[in-house]
């Protein structure tokens, strides 16, 4: 962790099928949203369609518990969550340490040019094509929950 966390701690889980927060002291946390929910996986990567609606769901899972979860915390990733984030082997900024919101929203600004076909970002895909599921559920949760940071796992 750096300086800049003083926020709560969240530990976070991103699963195929649902998306788990829990907190040191026990709380948790459940969202029906995962890699594998918001749009079939294909090399190819989701249509721009798909990522809106992705959006739309991912927003609805997360405004259910929206006022339960402390604001401002950084969250540590499991190793599930960071894995399908690869791309050439590793993302440097976690492991460096940790990512930002502008990380996430630089990442998020390539998933959004491959869904509508731009010349520019081919071959910005993730190794896995679950990634760009997880990225899209950490930048909703980065947003709508006032996450300050996302760590790698210890």
């Amino acid at each position: 962790m750096n300086a800049a966390d003083t926020g709560p701690q969240l530990a976070l889980d991103i699963g195929a099928r649902e998306t788990v927060i829990n907190t040191p002291t026990g709380t948790t946390w459940t969202l029906p949203v995962g890699s594998a929910t918001l749009w079939p996986l294909t090399p190819s990567g989701p249509s721009a369609l798909a990522v809106e609606n992705g959006i739309q769901t991912v927003e609805d899972a997360i405004e259910r518990i929206a006022a339960e979860v402390p604001r401002g915390a950084h969250m540590v990733l499991s190793g599930r969550s960071l894995a399908p984030l690869q791309r050439g082997g590793a993302i440097a900024a976690l492991a460096q340490g940790s990512i930002g919101l502008e990380d996430i929203e630089r990442e998020y600004q390539l998933l959004a040019a491959r869904a509508v076909g731009a010349p520019s970002a081919c071959g910005t895909g993730f190794d896995d094509a679950a990634g760009d599921a997880v990225l899209l559920i950490l930048r909703e949760l980065m947003h709508h929950l006032g996450v300050r940071s996302l760590h790698g796992p210890d």
